[in-house]
């Protein structure tokens, strides 16, 4: 159980050391977003896993801070390869003014943040060549009833997603890693983003972005395409926070 008061206070305390070394406004800006689909959100509990493993609540990341409940704007920023460079949720019209890491896990956990430089903190979420799907936690029941019923368990990427997927592909060299479906579940009138890590695999950061008045106003995936990231030095990981928090493998 999650101690959220001393949790708060350690996210406040390590608040520079889990801010984003990037600027996502310029990023997209630059890359061009795009309007690639929507998500509904009911109880503001956002959930992320591979689709492969929709089945399986263990491979769920579930995020810390509530998001607004609605249906969002989900945006893609493309490289000029036509790979997935990010992926960005929007909540409200505001612009964001700084990012603060999508951290899960308890306080014990967090405080490992005090032993590691500053602008080396990232919480990655782990994922397979498998698409990753987000949606809120209270709509993911109807979500998989509705899966095991018409597609037989957890075989909707394979006898349907793939294909639409790659329908929406534009990276003609790597075509699992591009693409943004909306996938709609009439039941509920629910819409859930779907999409590939455009390095194809790996370790991805997810960051909040908030605005002026400190409120969440959007969520970033960023892919960190190694395209993309020119001269830049190579980021380090995280030790033992990074085994700790990395919770897409277990």
């Amino acid at each position: 159980m999650v101690d959220e008061e001393r949790y708060m206070k350690l996210v406040k305390r390590h608040r520079k050391k889990i801010a984003a070394v990037k600027d996502y406004e310029a990023l997209f800006q630059n890359l061009g977003a795009e309007k690639a689909g929507s998500i509904t959100l009911t109880s503001g509990r956002m959930v992320a896993c591979p689709l492969e493993s929709i089945a399986d609540e263990s491979r769920y990341i579930e995020y810390y801070y509530r998001a607004p409940a609605g249906t969002h704007t989900v945006e893609l920023a493309r490289s000029s390869t036509g790979r997935n460079a990010a992926v960005r949720i929007v909540f409200s019209d505001a612009p964001a003014v700084r990012y603060e890491l999508a951290l899960i896990g308890t306080a014990e956990e967090l405080d490992c943040i005090s032993d590691l430089e500053a602008g080396r903190i990232l919480f990655y979420e782990s994922c397979t060549a498998s698409p990753i799907i987000v949606a809120d936690q209270g709509l993911m029941p109807d979500l998989l009833e509705y899966l095991s019923k018409n597609y037989g368990g957890n075989d909707y990427y394979e006898k349907e997603g793939k294909k639409r997927l790659l329908e929406k592909s534009t990276c003609t060299e790597a075509p699992l890693c591009s693409g943004l479906m909306d996938f709609y579940l009439e039941a509920d009138d629910a819409h859930f983003p779907i999409f590939f890590n455009g390095e194809g695999g790996g370790h991805h950061p997810i960051y909040w972005g908030f605005d002026k008045e400190d409120n969440i106003c959007c969520m970033i995936f960023d892919f960190d395409l190694k395209e993309l990231q020119g001269n830049e030095e190579p980021r380090g990981r995280t030790g033992s926070f990074f085994k700790k928090l990395r919770r897409g493998d277990r």
